[in-house]
């Protein structure tokens, strides 16, 4: 049986790694949007706001509990439903015919959200509180001594989680493919729909992320080795 032909491997490389840079924007916009989202929530959680805290906590708890297939197809098909009308009465827009980039970049979001929200949270817990009060005895105020204080130390314990978050942030990308975005797994279907050989291509495609996994890993192992090196 005709199972696997590595030759297909090389034939299709080249059609899939063309469409890397799409993977690659959505890793990257989703990464920064999350990353300011999940720095809200986790500055509700630790400052404890009434109500805001209350509603962080399940907003986290939920996205980080639901598989990240089930929140993409959720908000991809809530966001016209709950839009729909107020986007055509107040800019005569018909949301329906958004760009596909939007909606996969708005779920990816809000999905990552919550780890980044997690992430900072348990970074702040991990700076001596003793630092806050000698911050407080010298004359800063409470803002000024989160900034100063606690924010950069917190970046430094942060980072060994934030390259694993970022990790998998660029492996669930592959999901993209579910609502009509052609990224790397998309271009598998490209690639093998004459042949009716799409493993050569999820070969090609698991290399690689293999890779880009590896380098992200390295990169802020190193970073993380640096920072703790002159803190």
């Amino acid at each position: 049986m005709d199972f696997f032909r590595f030759e297909l491997c090389v034939e299709y490389f080249p059609k899939i790694i063309r469409y890397l840079p799409t993977t690659m924007k959505i890793a990257a916009i989703s990464a920064a949007a999350g990353i300011l989202i999940g720095l809200i929530l986790a500055v509700v959680r630790i400052y404890r706001i009434p109500v805001l805290e209350q509603l962080a906590i399940v907003l986290t708890s939920f996205l980080r509990a639901t598989p990240p297939n089930v929140l993409l197809l959720m908000i991809f098909f809530a966001i016209p439903f709950l839009f729909q009308d107020l986007c055509m009465t107040l800019f005569h827009f018909n949301i329906n015919r958004m760009d596909l980039f939007v909606y996969v970049a708005v779920a990816y979001s809000i999905m990552n959200s919550a780890f980044f929200a997690e992430m900072f949270r348990g970074a702040v817990s991990g700076v001596e509180k003793g630092q806050m009060e000698a911050a407080y005895a010298v004359g800063l105020t409470k803002g000024q001594a989160f900034l100063r204080i606690v924010f950069p130390q917190a970046v430094r314990i942060a980072l060994p989680e934030l390259g694993n978050i970022l990790v998998n942030i660029l492996k669930n990308t592959s999901l993209a493919y579910l609502v009509g975005i052609v990224d790397l797994m998309g271009a598998v279907n490209l690639a093998s729909i004459d042949t009716f050989h799409p493993l050569e291509g999820y070969v090609d495609v698991a290399l690689i992320y293999f890779v880009l996994s590896l380098i992200l890993e390295k990169v802020f192992g190193s970073i993380s080795k640096k920072a703790n090196r002159y803190a």
